[in-house]
């Protein structure tokens, strides 16, 4: 116990009503534990405004989280635009390799930052018209798409049959924008928007990214397999087939990240 004096405020040197006045307070070892007494009254509101706070912040971690996959999608996209270009005049071989490796993370990094929120994802589904089977294929196809693009980029950099790894990669991109296309409109749902006019833009767009994505993937496909049988110049139609598919993933990207980061503001 830790003694206090109170003394009043015109005396001078030792005050004899201190001592009638003195008393104690608990010091730090002595104090008192709340934790065993009850709770006299509660909002009966807590529990509903504990669930809506949570709710919101998984909403906004989810939005945070697919913004930032569809951001990767689409400077992936533009990382391969850029290598393919100067791969037709420079260095052709690399150009090519580090462009696939480039697209596989970014397909890779879009199906992941959906699959990682899954749960909060179907969630905002619920109620709108979408096919279930045709969106979990498309996602793993481009998670598994970009993975195999990774890895035939790495192969084909480090000199192990490059000519063949490139050119598989490009088939192997087209058949996940195949699905991944045929998979895009539906992401739409998954960030709802209240303004009607951004919202009819965002979507057309989406759904336009869809049918870009379907025909850029049969065209990439079909030129790696013309790469894989020798008809043609290897490179330069593995660098046509990886420049098209830049050019998808920055359309589609684009418009997937513009309708999400609008949730988090």
């Amino acid at each position: 116990m830790t003694p206090i004096v109170s003394c009043p405020r015109n005396s001078v040197g030792t005050c004899d009503a201190a001592l009638r006045r003195m008393g104690y307070a608990r010091s730090g070892r002595d104090r008192r534990d709340f934790s065993k007494y009850e709770t006299v009254f509660e909002d009966p509101d807590y529990e509903k405004l504990r669930a809506a706070t949570g709710a919101k912040r998984a909403q906004r971690l989810t939005s945070a989280t697919l913004a930032g996959g569809s951001s990767l999608e689409t400077l992936g996209g533009l990382a391969a635009i850029v290598l393919a270009v100067i791969g037709f005049s420079y260095l052709p071989f690399y150009m090519a390799g580090i462009a696939t490796i480039a697209i596989g993370i970014a397909l890779f990094a879009q199906g992941l930052s959906i699959m990682a929120r899954w749960r909060d994802a179907l969630r905002r589904l619920q109620g709108a018209k979408f096919d279930r089977q045709e969106l979990v294929s498309g996602l793993s196809t481009e998670v598994f798409g970009g993975l195999v693009g990774v890895v035939l980029g790495v192969l084909a950099l480090a000199g192990i049959k490059p000519l063949v790894m490139l050119p598989v990669a490009s088939i192997v991109f087209g058949g996940a924008l195949l699905l991944g296309g045929a998979a895009q409109p539906d992401l739409v749902y998954l960030a709802p928007e209240r303004n009607p006019r951004v919202a009819r833009v965002t979507y057309n767009a989406i759904q336009t990214s869809g049918g870009v994505m379907i025909l850029v993937g049969i065209a990439a496909a079909v030129l790696g397999i013309l790469g894989v049988l020798d008809v043609g110049p290897i490179l330069t139609l593995t660098l046509a087939a990886l420049l098209a598919i830049g050019s998808s993933l920055v359309f589609a990207g684009g418009a997937l990240t513009a309708r999400f980061i609008r949730r988090l503001g």
